[in-house]
């Protein structure tokens, strides 16, 4: 159990659940040290979600030059909404997603189509979007979901991020709340 000791976090988490399902939008991204426990504090939200719809992906290192990688991957399971989105943004988002032959010309259009395929998923209920390994999203994704969780006002979502700290890529996330993920105290690494 990589919880003991978390209860700081797992109240954080718990808050963004709550102010989602109250339809007040909230995100965070947790930054910590390789091998911390952040990836089970993700699932310990996934977990606490079972009454949303929870979205995932996982940021692959391997995946980090192609486009939109990162983005096809966390919202795959709701491509049927694509097409009650704004003609522009919808074209965009096909192009970006490879469901086009358009591609990509304006990135801009690709970031707002997410925010508004996400306010759609919405209306089945409250959404979690987790995303591990953020540090490794491909630019453009990366870029997308900090525009989208900078924008969410009275969508019942919650985005939650997990980002490597002191190495290698840097995930960049202006203007978003950030919880330090840090090493447990010498009681409760007994206890695990």
């Amino acid at each position: 159990e990589m919880l003991v000791g978390r209860e700081s976090e797992r109240s954080a988490l718990d808050a963004l659940l709550q102010s989602a399902r109250a339809e007040r939008s909230g995100a965070l991204v947790l930054r910590g040290e390789p091998g911390i426990g952040k990836t089970a504090l993700l699932e310990y939200a996934a977990e606490s979600a079972r009454d949303m719809t929870v979205l995932r992906c996982v940021g692959i290192e391997a995946e980090y030059e192609l486009p939109f990688a990162g983005m096809h991957q966390l919202v795959r399971p709701c491509l049927g909404l694509v097409d009650r989105l704004p003609a522009p943004q919808a074209a965009a988002l096909r192009g970006a997603l490879g469901l086009s032959f358009d591609g990509v010309q304006d990135r801009f259009l690709v970031s707002a189509g997410l925010l508004s395929l996400l306010a759609e998923a919405c209306d089945a209920g409250p959404v979690l979007c987790c995303v591990d390994d953020a540090q490794w999203l491909d630019p453009p994704s990366a870029e997308a979901l900090v525009f989208a969780a900078r924008r969410f006002q009275a969508e019942p979502i919650a985005l939650l991020m997990a980002a490597r700290v002191g190495e290698g890529r840097h995930f960049d996330a202006p203007g978003l709340a950030e919880l330090e993920v840090g090493g447990i105290d010498a009681q409760n690494a007994h206890a695990l």
